[in-house]
């Protein structure tokens, strides 16, 4: 879903709240004055200046945090705008003026800004010096973050560790003058590439759990990764300008390479060698399944023996004998290293076999020299960041192109982001301990339960489910686990010293790095005997996002999310309900939407629904496909030279989810007025009912500002509708919304047609 605070020092502590009353005072001074003059057609709204006066102060909030909330409120809104015409606009134009999309970035949202705030205190927890009697792996986060930022270390080691990775793997073609064809194994490379660094250039392999057997795991392949999205590799002629960036990184990264073996490779040669390298991966995109086609987790469960496998990809007539894969010997090297037995009898699931085959196919007809490039480019471009300033300018390069930064990001976040990455429970574990509110966990727990259950209670009313799918339904909401804030076994110091057993940073920034993912790949692949744990967490807690898992049936809501401007004590509850709380229900309604109905309450696959129930299923979303599938991106049209239209298939789980949940929210929070009581209003715009600002709480949690290439990779590959579309489509379908903002039938934000599931 899936993200700034200054530092915060002791003056700024001594002196916030006079800061925010002054800001107040003055916001609800100017609006007041605007909102008399201002002339507003839609008369549900145009009095709103009138209306403060008839409302008691009694019923008006003035506590700090209500202020608080309420000065943020005024700042995002633009009253210009009929909220029953665009509400984004109308809850985010204020918000969108006020936040410009900042050189170093590519996008400027809520989700950006409270990432940019934690960012700043893991900052402080890595700069601090090493505590007396501080768990191991916090003290090995903190090196680690210091030789990320000893660029003089980094410089002085130049690429020799990444050379030495390259030579171990057979070498680079296109920045070798000795390379010989005899001495490169494709499959031992990415098996390495796969054991080390979790990369997957041709194949990918990783072990999870069993979608029809979740009590344990399987070893699951599956199609390639893209460095580029797969749409703009197979239209190359549209995204010609994103294409040549492309190749542009791949030659300067090659020719630093050259330089620092001192080399002798002629630059037309490298330039060759990296069209041939692009070509390769657009055949190989041509080969993958685009997203679309991967919505049917049945049709990519293929479980098979490592035998089978073997003699599947042996069915494909073949040109070259490089082109031949042999499954035992590649298992075995990703393997190397964990307790794991590998026979021919090992049952694995293959995703897309159809993939499998053309993969045989197209190898067969590429030479060696190509498929060695491609490998080694994949591995220099993931590394290549955590070398040389050279190296690292050359990958920022193509990202202003790619995405429109026009500035990189300060080294200090880049290496919060790494060790935050690569010692996620071991830097979220400070950071719990010293930023989270555990009363906040309190709160989403309880938040949780009451859209659970509001869940289960709209279920019951479902008419076009028949009773026994309705009340399997209400089974799985019951059964969804979840996980709030923080693991558990944080309570256990020891705990985390076990959990990062065998950790080991020196000086060295991309030595560490590799040692690292190398002890991450080892956990992931030493799950392949171990029982399932539903209670296990996949995700940092300081991670600002939320899950859900349809293979354990559970949600996650990080210690990072439950924080203003998605939850906050003291404001009302609406604002509550509307942010966090419709993330809670989007997440829970995912168990439910056109992927996760396919699992049970376990996780396992399995058809628990009538057929005339998925019939009737499959018509309404189907509903919400063509609704969406209409919308257009006009901000797009220019850059593409033509009229860019949302893809509806590609995103109708969020979409579905984005809708159920909000509507789940908002029940949740009528049952919670119903228990205590009718909530107050919002100092300086007692004009808005709390079910106005709930869908208020809601519409800014999606504010942002984003380039146009940043707003095209959304488009093209994101399962999530760009933030305006999110609210404008979820709140065109609600009769809610509509009842609370006295929206006119046919306006744009109530539309005659509604799309309906949960």
């Amino acid at each position: 879903m899936g993200c700034l605070k200054p530092r915060i020092t002791h003056l700024e502590n001594k002196c916030g709240h006079l800061v925010i009353n002054v800001h107040f005072v003055t916001l609800l001074t100017l609006l007041y004055i605007f909102a008399v003059d201002a002339n507003h057609n839609n008369e549900g709204f145009l009095p709103w200046p009138l209306e403060i006066l008839k409302h008691d102060r009694n019923h008006v909030c003035e506590t700090e945090e209500c202020k608080a909330a309420a000065t943020q409120l005024l700042q995002s809104l633009n009253m210009s705008v009929d909220p029953c015409e665009d509400f984004y606009e109308f809850a985010c134009g204020g918000w969108v003026e006020r936040h410009p999309v900042l050189p170093t970035e590519s996008h400027r949202n809520q989700f950006d800004i409270v990432m940019e705030k934690v960012d700043l205190e893991l900052k402080e927890i890595l700069e601090e010096a090493e505590e007396p009697g501080e768990p191991s792996p916090v003290v090995a986060a903190k090196k680690a973050y210091q030789a990320c930022m000893d660029t003089d270390y980094l410089e002085s080691e130049g690429l020799d560790p990444l050379l030495d990775i390259i030579g171990s793997i057979g070498d680079w073609p296109m920045a070798s003058d000795s390379w010989k064809e005899e001495n490169f194994d494709w499959q031992n490379a990415i098996a390495q590439l796969n054991r080390h660094l979790g990369l997957s250039p041709l194949v990918s392999l990783i072990v999870y759990l069993d979608r029809k057997n979740s009590t344990g795991s399987v070893i699951t392949i599956d199609q390639t990764s893209l460095v580029l999205p797969r749409s703009m590799l197979v239209d190359p002629y549209t995204y010609g300008r994103q294409l040549e960036a492309y190749r542009r990184w791949i030659v300067g990264s090659a020719m630093e390479v050259v330089k620092a073996r001192n080399a002798s490779v002629p630059a037309t040669r490298i330039s060759v060698d990296a069209f041939e390298v692009i070509e390769f991966e657009i055949e190989l995109a041509h080969v993958t399944t685009p997203s679309e086609k991967r919505r049917n987790a049945y049709r990519m469960y293929n479980p098979m023996t490592l035998q089978e496998l073997q003699q599947m990809t042996d069915s494909v007539q073949i040109s070259s004998s490089h082109a031949k894969i042999h499954w035992q010997q590649y298992f075995e090297a990703v393997f190397a290293g964990v307790d794991v037995t590998l026979s021919p009898q090992e049952r694995v699931v293959v995703k897309e076999v159809q993939y499998l085959s053309d993969l045989v196919t197209l190898l067969g007809s590429t030479p060696l020299r190509v498929i060695a490039n491609y490998i080694q480019w994949r591995l220099v471009m993931t590394l290549g960041k955590d070398t040389t300033q050279k190296l690292r300018e050359l990958a920022f390069n193509f990202d202003r192109v790619y995405s429109g930064t026009k500035e990189k990001l300060p080294l200090w976040r880049e290496c919060v982001f790494v060790t935050s990455s690569m010692l996620s429970f071991a830097v979220g574990y400070s950071y719990v301990s010293r930023f989270f509110d555990i009363e906040a966990k309190k709160s989403a727990l309880q938040m949780v339960e009451n859209i659970r259950a509001q869940f289960s209670s709209s279920v019951s009313d479902v008419n076009w489910m028949d009773p026994a799918t309705r009340q399997v339904a209400q089974d799985k909401a019951e059964a969804m686990k979840e996980l709030i804030g923080y693991p558990d076994w944080y309570a256990n110091k020891s705990a985390l010293e076990v959990y990062y057993n065998g950790v080991s940073v020196g000086r060295s920034h991309m030595r560490n790095v590799v040692s690292l993912k190398t002890l991450m790949m080892r956990r992931i692949l030493s799950k392949l005997r171990v029982p399932k744990d539903r209670t296990e967490w996949y995700t940092s807690p300081d991670v600002v996002n939320a899950y859900y898992n349809p293979q354990t049936n559970s949600i996650t809501f990080p210690a990072g999310i439950l924080q203003p401007p998605f939850f906050s004590k003291g404001r009302p509850e609406a604002l509550n309900y509307g942010s966090i709380g419709v993330v809670i229900g989007h997440e829970i309604t995912h168990g439910f939407d056109d992927m996760g109905r396919q699992s049970d309450r376990y996780g396992n696959l399995a058809q628990w629904w009538s057929r005339a129930t998925i019939d009737t299923y499959l018509e309404k979303a189907q509903c919400f496909i063509q609704q969406y599938s209409m919308y257009r991106v006009p901000e797009l049209d220019e850059l593409l030279h033509t009229e860019v239209m949302m893809n509806g298939i590609t995103t109708q789980g969020e979409n579905m989810a984005d809708n159920g949940g909000m509507r789940q929210a908002f029940l949740a929070y009528k049952k919670y007025v119903a228990d205590n009581g009718p909530e107050q209003r919002l100092p300086g715009l007692q004009q808005f009912s709390p079910q106005q600002l709930f869908f208020l709480g809601f519409a800014t949690v999606w504010c942002e500002s984003t380039t146009k290439e940043s707003l095209l990779q959304e488009v093209l590959s994101d399962p999530h509708s760009p933030q305006r579309l999110r609210v404008k489509g979820t709140l065109a379908n609600s009769e809610d919304f509509a009842h609370a903002w006295n929206c006119p039938a046919g306006s744009p934000m109530n539309p005659r047609n509604k799309c309906l599931i949960w």
